[in-house]
C-alpha cells in the first residue's frame, strides 16, 4: 500500500495543534498555520528510492524542496 503516491498532493497537519505545514512568503522557510486553503499549505510528493522509501516533497507554492531522507 503507498501512502504517498508519486506527484500526490498533499497537506501536512499537526494533530495536536490543529496546524498545516505552511512554506513562508520569503520560498525558504516553513512555519505552521491554521490557514488550510493557502496554497502554501500544499505540498506535492515525489518518490526517490534509495533501497528504501524515501520521499522528497515540493511545496505547490514555491517549488522548492521541503526535505530528502538519508
Amino acid at each position: 500500500m503507498e501512502l504517498f503516491p508519486d506527484r500526490a498532493h498533499v497537506r501536512l497537519q499537526n494533530r495536536v495543534r490543529g496546524t498545516f505545514l505552511h512554506a513562508d512568503q520569503d520560498g525558504v522557510g516553513v512555519s505552521l498555520s491554521w490557514c488550510r486553503a493557502s496554497l502554501n499549505t500544499a505540498w506535492q510528493v515525489h518518490r526517490v528510492q534509495r533501497g528504501g522509501n524515501d520521499y522528497v516533497l515540493h511545496s505547490a507554492a514555491y517549488g522548492r524542496c521541503l526535505a530528502v531522507s538519508p
